[in-house]
């Protein structure tokens, strides 16, 4: 996938006209009026003031005039972009609704080398199982594929803030300490340490090696592939109620009672607000998840979903046929020909606030912390 590193910047550029050492524009000299013995003092004041008065306005039209094209240059410099488009959620009620909305918003017909339009559908409807199978695969799919590059997006610009800092602090201890007794060097802003501890925190790891490893992307076809696996091409009731399309559990107090769950058993599939904060939740667990060590071990080395998929050994109980299902899917959707997409910039999006996760996947090992 290409990190777009523009995404979700706007901003304006100024440039301001240094006028202050232009030359002043100079008037021609003056030639007094001969004074008639008939002509009273009165009128001879009245005349030099006209004399005066024309010449000032000749002076303000040579200003203007010479003011004119430069000021049309700078209004035509400093003149603010377009604004960007703002990006909002859009909730779908039937799937003749959402396939209208792919169609009307450039999402049905997507090449190999379109840009992806910013659309992120909130929700996936409840009827997804009267479509044919062809145009249930092709409904998910494009519905998936912004929501996927966005979140994705947002993991890379944590990665390119990550690197920048970890080169200003050099070859330093693989161990980050943020008590007070530490000493930063000084190209280190209080920000960017502020925003090291959160990514720490946030990964649940304070060595630089892991961090490096766990701040990183998946490919697009990995996560198409697994959500499709897991939510039956969106057509699960956990998808269709709580967009949840990774069947993820949590131990929290929102979420849907599984209606196998055996008796005594206290967790629940975990219901998120949208689509999007379904698959950033996918992405934390893959990122931090010590059952997925391998993994990232192996997508430090290769971009290819096909090899990636290898370190879900754990995501589920059928182990090895898993990855095997998880591959078939891949390879018969064509689903590599997404990894390479990336979104139009000219949009604006709210970054996530991040809030405490507390979930485990529905297959995983029962012993896994996050």
């Amino acid at each position: 996938m290409k990190i777009n590193q523009k995404m979700q910047f706007s901003g304006n550029g100024y440039l301001k006209a240094d006028l202050t050492n232009r030359p002043s524009a100079q008037g021609g000299a003056v030639i007094p009026a001969q004074s008639a013995p008939d002509v009273s003092p009165e009128k001879r004041i009245i005349a030099v003031s006209a004399v005066v008065a024309l010449l000032c306005l000749c002076l303000i039209v040579v200003l203007v005039a010479k003011r004119a094209p430069l000021q049309d240059v700078s209004d035509k410099q400093t003149a603010p972009r377009a604004q960007a488009d703002k990006v909002s959620a859009i909730r779908v009620d039937s799937t003749r609704d959402l396939l209208e909305n792919l169609r009307r918003r450039n999402l049905w017909d997507i090449s190999d080398k379109s840009v992806v339009p910013p659309v992120l559908f909130a929700n996936l409807p409840q009827d997804m199982n009267d479509l044919d199978v062809a145009t249930k695969k092709k409904a998910f799919i494009n519905a998936l594929l912004p929501i996927s590059l966005l979140a994705i997006n947002e993991v890379a610009r944590e990665k390119i803030s990550l690197q920048a800092i970890l080169d200003k602090l050099g070859s330093a201890d693989d161990t980050l300490y943020f008590d007070d007794e530490v000493i930063w060097p000084q190209s280190v802003s209080d920000e960017e340490i502020d925003f090291l501890q959160h990514l720490s925190q946030k990964y649940r790891t304070n060595s630089r090696e892991k961090l490096q490893l766990r701040v990183d992307v998946l490919p697009v076809s990995l996560i198409l592939a697994q959500s499709a696996l897991e939510s039956s091409w969106g057509s699960s009731r956990f998808a269709a109620e709580g967009n949840n399309l990774f069947g993820i559990w949590t131990w929290g107090e929102k979420g849907m009672t599984p209606a196998n769950r055996e008796e005594g058993a206290l967790h629940k599939v975990a219901s998120y607000d949208s689509l999007l904060d379904s698959v950033r939740a996918y992405l934390l667990m893959i990122n931090r998840l010590p059952a997925y060590t391998s993994l990232r071990e192996l997508r430090s080395r290769t971009a290819s979903s096909m090899d990636i998929a290898d370190g879900l050994l754990f995501y589920s109980e059928r182990r090895d046929s898993y990855i095997q299902d998880v591959k078939q899917i891949i390879v018969t959707n064509e689903l590599q020909r997404f990894d390479s997409m990336e979104l139009a910039e000219n949009f604006q999006w709210q970054p996530p606030q991040d809030k405490p996760v507390n979930l485990v996947s529905l297959d995983r090992l029962r012993n896994a912390n996050i």
